[in-house]
């Protein structure tokens, strides 16, 4: 890789691909900015973390939770270690902005979605404490990975006990990975999220031209906005569609939620302050995660996280531990925006037909 910025900036703006990932590993790595430090031992640290949170939750647990790898980082090495995961948004989006061959901008797009990935995720390394924490998330089931320094940041300014804090982020981040490593649950969120992006329907007024020339200024606008991609689009069954993504994001938050309210009192007794320093932190979404929630014009409300939670303590209440069991089993599962205020409606359609 050659030395002279001008060769540099060429090799980046030449990536071949729907998605400049070069340019997106470039842009987030800047956007990080201050890697931070990862303490000495920090990986043998979680590991015995993860593993506590495992014991205490495997019981109760509709789903496997033996961990995979474990990865301790700094902000710079979770953005270029992230950036990948949010493929599965990136390329069905890069691929519908250049689908007309006649449109000669092609490569421009894949610029612009690269610059787009690659500044959300460097601007969420800068709050994220783990993978669960970005209000998408990145598809990614080879590693739990802990930004220790944002952790840090967060036990110290909300005065939480270290250790308590920690076995509650690593039990997130457990029940969270092992969820989407599953393919059933993988795959459907990846064909919820393709649905919704094959059904939008590009508008042509909207592209950065004027007088069919590439519009600079136009296009700098654009690249200011996070959801400048939002703007471009539109379809008759976007809304319906974005209702499907949040309900299904609701349902994995709301189980990672039950589970964790398996985990003992008297072994973390600051839990009531954990969880209400982390739904403050979230009510009060970071650059990033407007980046985020903007990119396909989600407006991910968290409290509706509870409704999630209240829907796996309903069915267990009426039909048993074993009925979360039958939300993971397949795809047909999964309970629909309608479902998760009605549980009896989802039984019906999944446990009594």
């Amino acid at each position: 890789m050659s030395d002279n910025i001008f060769d540099r900036l060429a090799e980046l703006l030449s990536s071949p691909g729907t998605v400049n990932w070069g340019l997106a590993s470039e842009l987030g790595s800047s956007v990080a900015g201050d890697p931070g430090t990862v303490p000495t031992g920090a990986s043998e640290y979680w590991t015995g973390l993860v593993d506590t949170a495992q014991r205490i939750l495997t019981d109760s647990a509709a789903i496997d939770l033996t961990p995979p790898g474990i990865a301790t980082l700094d902000r710079r090495d979770w953005t270029t270690g992230t950036i990948p995961g949010f493929g599965y948004l990136a390329e069905p989006l890069a691929a519908t902005l250049s689908s007309d061959e006649s449109n000669p901008f092609g490569p421009v797009f894949s610029i612009m979605v690269g610059l787009q990935i690659g500044s959300m995720v460097g601007s969420l390394s800068h709050r994220a404490l783990a993978n669960f924490d970005a209000a998408l998330p990145p598809l990614d089931a080879r590693q739990l990975r802990f930004v220790t320094p944002n952790i840090s940041e967060f036990t110290d300014s909300h005065e939480l006990d270290a250790t308590q804090t920690h076995l509650w982020i690593a039990a997130h981040e457990l029940v969270q990975n092992r969820l989407l490593a599953r393919p059933v649950v993988a795959d459907h969120f990846r064909s919820l999220i393709a649905t919704y992006v094959d059904d939008l329907e590009l508008d042509p007024d909207s592209l950065p031209m004027g007088g069919g020339d590439l519009d600079p200024e136009r296009l700098g606008q654009m690249m200011q906005d996070p959801s400048f991609l939002t703007g471009m689009f539109s379809g008759p069954n976007q809304e319906a569609n974005l209702a499907t993504i949040q309900a299904f994001l609701v349902v994995v938050e709301g189980y990672v939620g039950h589970l964790l309210n398996q985990l003992d009192a008297n072994l973390i007794p600051q839990l009531g302050r954990i969880r209400e320093a982390v739904d403050r932190r979230r009510a009060t979404p970071s650059q990033g995660e407007v980046f985020l929630q903007k990119l396909l014009g989600i407006e991910l409300r968290r409290p509706e996280y509870r409704s999630g939670t209240a829907f796996f303590e309903e069915i267990e209440r009426r039909w048993g531990p074993e009925a979360p069991a039958a939300v993971w089993a397949g795809s047909e599962g999964f309970p629909d925006p309608v479902e998760l205020a009605d549980p009896v409606s989802w039984a019906a359609r999944v446990l009594l037909s």
